[in-house]
């Protein structure tokens, strides 16, 4: 699952995580890495990504860098 997490800094990261993973246990996390979180969207992958990243989802958490 890919999620955007808007830090109070103004900071923005996007996360992809697994959908096992607990909301609080993701929130305390992306909270260790950026600071104060402001808000978080969730969103769910399309199925072209979805069979693709499976792999990925199952080995824990991916950072990917903001685009500008």
């Amino acid at each position: 699952m890919k999620i955007l997490v808007h830090f109070k800094s103004g900071f923005k990261q996007i996360f992809i995580v697994p959908k096992s993973m607990l909301a609080l246990e993701f929130r305390n996390m992306a909270k260790e890495i950026g600071g104060a979180i402001e808000s978080i969207e969730f969103s769910l992958p399309s199925r072209n990504q979805a069979n693709f990243a499976s792999h990925d989802y199952r080995n824990g958490v991916l950072r990917l860098p903001d685009k500008h």
